[in-house]
């Protein structure tokens, strides 16, 4: 009766085990390790967390969608892009993944942009018109190169394009101080007695964006303009 018993319970052991496996492969591969490691910022220990399944041929559709979005995050852009058309291929929504890249690459647009790294923003001005073309992004984007190329003229009239285009852009984006820290360059090298409009430009791109990438320069500035502001009108009696 007891060998009975053992020989009972070693075959619900069998069946457990292959009932864990079975569960195992429906499931798909363990991805949550790499999830938690891409939201604490370790992008490179999130993609080689993927790159271990990919190597086992265990990877699926969201595996090469989290690899995708973990190589751009670690910098590493051609591998990102080997992995998109890999998710792509293994059958990933486009539309979705078409969407991540267009905010992916919109993200570091405003990154280089705000980092004064142009030719960097110009790459990825023109991935975000290739992801989505005519989108508020895009246009944002083509409406700051634009005004960017006629600022490094540096002529009266395009610098007041620049402010122009600046400004339209702002339009897009509400939540970027981008535009007005580019408007108050602008203001400044046009007309360098003017500092009330530059400064106002400056405080406005800082009070949207207090830590933005062009924070820094932009607080660098104000404290230049206020100095020069502070001497001058010492100079004058004002």
């Amino acid at each position: 009766m007891l060998t009975d018993q053992k020989s009972i319970r070693s075959f619900l052991l069998v069946i457990l085990v292959l009932l864990m496996v079975s569960c195992s492969g429906l499931l798909g591969p363990n991805v949550k390790p790499g999830m938690t490691l891409f939201k604490a910022g370790d992008y490179s220990g999130a993609l080689k967390h993927y790159e271990t399944i990919i190597a086992e041929d265990k990877a699926n559709a969201k595996v090469y969608r989290l690899a995708y979005e973990s190589a751009f995050k670690a910098g590493k852009r051609v591998t990102a892009g080997r992995y998109y058309d890999d998710a792509l291929t293994a059958g990933y929504n486009a539309d979705s993944l078409q969407a991540l890249a267009t905010t992916l690459w919109y993200g570091r647009a405003l990154r280089v942009m705000g980092e004064n790294n142009w030719k960097a923003a110009r790459k990825a001005a023109k991935q975000v018109t290739l992801y989505a073309p005519g989108s508020k992004a895009d246009t944002f984007c083509g409406l700051i190169i634009k005004g960017k190329k006629k600022f490094d003229r540096g002529s009266h009239k395009g610098l007041w394009d620049a402010i122009s285009d600046y400004s339209k852009a702002a339009n897009y984006n509400a939540n970027s101080g981008l535009p007005y820290f580019l408007m108050g360059q602008a203001r400044y090298k046009n007309n360098r007695t003017d500092y009330d409009a530059a400064l106002e430009d400056y405080y406005q791109s800082l009070k949207i964006e207090p830590e933005g990438y062009f924070a820094p320069a932009a607080r660098a500035e104000i404290k230049k303009i206020e100095a020069v502001k502070k001497k001058m009108n010492a100079f004058w009696g004002k």
